[in-house]
């Protein structure tokens, strides 16, 4: 198996993706907004690329059955329903509810690896059940940071790291890890002791706290509190039995 890391968010050739599996990661915040709402019962997200698409989207749907979330420039939406912070999507507001997703950057990253033989959701919150996966399934894998804004992301980063780093204590045979793979696992070891560090240490973390919402720092960087793994088929993300 090998395990390569996309450390720019640059559309892959669809080609290399065809026999492969994907792991989107966008920590601050889109990927732990969808990992915890649909935990708390949300029933799936459409992610779409612009705040038109958005709306458009939403009349295709029966009224009271489907909410605008996500951000532009990190701000809230106006006409949105939610925002991007995973503490607002609580179980008595989203309960069976279509979600349909803008963010500047996780909701464009599922649609450039959509070719891949799977695309998984990943966050802390389910970075074990999330490389239990990884090796379940045992196809080759790509780990996608969402990047910031085409940047390179230090937490979406130390975040796959993690997920490679549980990949090898669980089977380090026949794992082939690609210079970039090695790099984020040697960002994660850098980071383990304290993943709050490489939060304050980011742009993207940095922003958010300016903004006020700095408490959605510690709130993404939970680790292992959840064992579902969302999967992208088709344009819409749910958990599948």
């Amino acid at each position: 198996m090998q395990i390569d890391t996309q450390l720019l968010p640059i559309p892959p050739d669809p080609d290399s993706l065809l026999n492969r599996s994907v792991v989107v990661l966008d920590i601050l915040r889109a990927t732990s907004v969808i990992v915890h709402a649909l935990s708390q019962g949300a029933k799936e997200f459409i992610p779409v690329l612009s705040v038109e698409e958005a709306f458009e989207k939403k009349k295709e749907f029966p009224p009271g059955t489907t909410f605008l979330g996500g951000e532009k420039d990190t701000q809230p939406i106006e006409g949105f329903d939610l925002g991007n912070s995973p503490r607002e999507y609580v179980t008595e507001k989203i309960r069976n509810k279509k979600i349909i997703l803008r963010t500047t950057n996780g909701t464009r990253a599922f649609h450039l690896v959509s070719p891949a033989k799977e695309v998984m959701v990943g966050s802390f919150f389910n970075v074990e059940a999330t490389a239990e996966r990884c090796l379940t399934i045992g196809w080759d894998l790509l780990i996608f940071p969402s990047g910031d804004e085409g940047r390179f992301s230090l937490e979406d980063t130390v975040c796959g790291g993690m997920i490679i780093d549980l990949i090898l204590k669980i089977r380090k045979q026949d794992i082939v890890l690609t210079d970039a793979a090695q790099a984020a696992h040697l960002l994660f070891k850098r980071f383990k002791g304290n993943l709050l560090e490489a939060f304050h240490l980011s742009h993207h973390g940095s922003v958010l706290i300016r903004l006020g919402r700095g408490d959605d720092l510690p709130y993404c960087a939970q680790t292992n509190i959840l064992s579902i793994v969302p999967m992208f088929r088709e344009g819409v993300i749910r958990l599948i039995d």
